[in-house]
């Protein structure tokens, strides 16, 4: 079955991994009827979204990638869930997250169930 996959990539200075899968458990449950998270290094430069060809001030931080998979009619309503979300533990955690990083591709998924 079709299916797009975002994945989203934060990070901030002092990033609370087990606060934050806390935090988002219920609204990935919710939203998503789940997702994969993961705690990541994260490497970014403060003018990476300017697209340039060389960066200065590289910082490393650590975060979290989180992988959630939708049907591609739920595309839309999903990224707003996504930043709805992110924009929410912000908040309740007090986390420095300027940027998040968000990829979306389409793939092939498939359940099945042990016996």
């Amino acid at each position: 079955m079709k299916r797009i996959r975002y994945t989203v990539t934060l990070s901030s200075p002092s990033f609370p991994y087990q606060e934050s899968l806390v935090s988002l458990a219920p609204h990935l449950g919710k939203h998503f009827a789940g997702a994969c998270c993961r705690p990541i290094d994260g490497i970014w430069a403060a003018e990476g979204h300017l697209y340039k060809s060389h960066y200065e001030g590289v910082v490393q931080e650590p975060g979290m990638q989180i992988l959630i998979s939708v049907l591609p009619e739920q595309k839309a309503l999903a990224y707003q869930h996504i930043q709805s979300m992110i924009q929410t533990l912000k908040k309740d955690l007090a986390l420095e997250i300027d940027w998040v990083h968000v990829e979306s591709e389409e793939v092939e998924a498939g359940h099945f169930q042990l016996t």
